[in-house]
Parts: C-alpha cells; sequence; structure tokens
C-alpha cells in the first residue's frame, strides 16, 4: 500500500511539474512599487498616469495605487483579449423558460420603476431586462476579477518585452502585424480605461481595488467600462452618486446608454439591433437581446 501511495505523489508531482512549465501556464505576479522583474514597468507605467492625470488626480493618491500589496500583473487577460470570441458565447442559454419566467417576474416587482424609466428614456422596459439578464444574470453574476489590475494588465502588456516573456504562444506573435496591430489597441485602451478609473476613485473615494467585474474589467449590474461609467453613468435615485449595484441607478444608466447613442422606442427591428450593437459589439448579443424582448412582451411564463 505504502508503495502505491509513494508511486501515486511522484505521478501527481510530475504533472503538476508539467503543468506549470506548460507554454499556456500564466502566473499571476504580485508587484511592487521598489522591487522585483517588473519594477522598472511599473514605474514608468506610473509617471504616465500621473503625467495624464495632472491637476486632475494627486500624485499621492497614484503613489498609493501604485505601491499597494493589492498591485497584480495577470498575464492571462492580454491572452484572452487578443484570442476572444464573442460569436462562441453561449447566448442561447438567456432563452431558456426558466431565465425569462425570472425576468418577466422582476419586471412585475419592478413595474412601476420600470414603467417611469421607459418613459423617460424612451427605453422599452423590456429591452432593459433583457441587457440586465443578460449582462448579469438579474444581477447575480457580476464577475470576479479585480478591475483595477484587469486594466493595469492590459495597458502593462503594451511593453514588448513583458509581452513576449510572459504571454507570446506562438499563435499570438507579434511577428504578425494583425496580432501587432490589435495588441496595441487593445493595451491602449486598457490604459484610458485606467485613467479612467483611477480619477472616478479618486473623486467618489472609492478603493478601486475593492472593485470586482469581468475579465476585461466592466462592473456593476449594467457592466460598464469605466468611460461608460462617466459617460451614460445615471443618479435616478437623486443620493448624489452613481452605484452601478443599485437597481434604480443600474437600469436608469442602461436606459441611459442607449438614449445617447439614439435608442427609441418606434426604432425599426434594424434600428434597436444597431444601437444595441453599441452597447456591445457583437450581433448574436443584439440578436439575443432583441428575441428576448419579444419573448417578454409577448409570452406569458
Amino acid at each position: 500500500m505504502i508503495f502505491f501511495i509513494i508511486g501515486l505523489f511522484i505521478i501527481l508531482s510530475f504533472f503538476q511539474i508539467k503543468y506549470l512549465f506548460h507554454s499556456n501556464f500564466q502566473p499571476q505576479i504580485s508587484l511592487s512599487c521598489q522591487e522585483g522583474e517588473l519594477a522598472i514597468y511599473l514605474k514608468k507605467l506610473k509617471e504616465r498616469v500621473k503625467t495624464d492625470l495632472k491637476d486632475r488626480v494627486p500624485e499621492e493618491f497614484i503613489e498609493t495605487l501604485f505601491c499597494s500589496s493589492k498591485l497584480t500583473y495577470l498575464p492571462e487577460i492580454m491572452n484572452k483579449s487578443l484570442t476572444w470570441r464573442e460569436t462562441a458565447l453561449p447566448y442561447h442559454q438567456f432563452l431558456e423558460e426558466s431565465r425569462l419566467k425570472r425576468a418577466k417576474e422582476f419586471i412585475e416587482q419592478n413595474r412601476e420603476l420600470l414603467k417611469k424609466i421607459e418613459n423617460f428614456f424612451d427605453v422599452e422596459k423590456e429591452t432593459l431586462v433583457a441587457i440586465f439578464l443578460v449582462e448579469t444574470d438579474l444581477g447575480k453574476n457580476t464577475g470576479n476579477y479585480n478591475v483595477f489590475n484587469v486594466f493595469l494588465s492590459l495597458a502593462l502588456s503594451g511593453e514588448r518585452e513583458l509581452y513576449e516573456k510572459f504571454i507570446n504562444p506562438p499563435h499570438l506573435s507579434l511577428e504578425d502585424e494583425l496580432i501587432k496591430k490589435r495588441w496595441e489597441r487593445r493595451s491602449n485602451w486598457g490604459y484610458r480605461e485606467l485613467l479612467y478609473l483611477i480619477e472616478i476613485a479618486y473623486k467618489n473615494h472609492w478603493d478601486p481595488f475593492s472593485l470586482k467585474g469581468s475579465i476585461f474589467g466592466a462592473f456593476g449590474y449594467p457592466q460598464f467600462v469605466p468611460r461608460s461609467y462617466v459617460i451614460y453613468g445615471y443618479d435616478w435615485n437623486g443620493d448624489g452618486k452613481i452605484d452601478l449595484y443599485e437597481i434604480q441607478d443600474a437600469l436608469a444608466s442602461i436606459a441611459n446608454y442607449l438614449q445617447k447613442e439614439g435608442y427609441k422606442r418606434e426604432l425599426s427591428y434594424e434600428g434597436k439591433k444597431k444601437i444595441i450593437m453599441k452597447y456591445n459589439i457583437s450581433e448574436p448579443y443584439a440578436k439575443t437581446i432583441l428575441a428576448i424582448v419579444d419573448k417578454l412582451k409577448n409570452e406569458s411564463y
């Protein structure tokens, strides 16, 4: 028996070591503002942030963030960003009867609020609830990624040396011009969102490391990225702050997003689909939203 246990231990150890050194294995790397192999890149990023947020966010606040023990580099984020296929997502699950029934019940429980928001923004209550359903399953799943570290990681991964050391699988080589352009675009986008997040956190007295969201940094019930929070966030309940984890503000923010992009109840199917695709650049997503809307309007559960 003892030889069996020893043998099993050796086999498991072998597979653990093989996994650790497999080319697709991507660790989480804790960062330090003073030391470590990434310190020079972190300092460079910090100074860039200070310059771009000059006169908007105090340097002391930025220093505190970049010296936090919670700061972590996540190489997997850039990898996922470069390989993400929106069309492969299982949107069909949101057309299951059990989910539609819950959405219908949500409308009944919040009918007065939804009607007020619908009339104010000229966006059907069914459309608001359909987006709420698909984005976070009516608030049940808002994401577990540290939003600050997501955008920090995308920004840091724009350093070619870091990309080639920690990511760089053969099918994502920067020698490929298409991959290189996508890499630059995603890194620049992540950096801009990081700036928005830092400014929001400072102005609202948030701890940005407490904010959890999707793998690409979308947070709250509407799954807004920081830029969307600034542009489309709406304080419906009038408490002086925009809280995307509060149902009134969240639904109004979704409606405000759609209205500002041109949504009206009178639009055709194609017109509505075009606007919804600005919320999420995905035709399968937009078609699923509109299919849910149709069922919520015309079927009983």
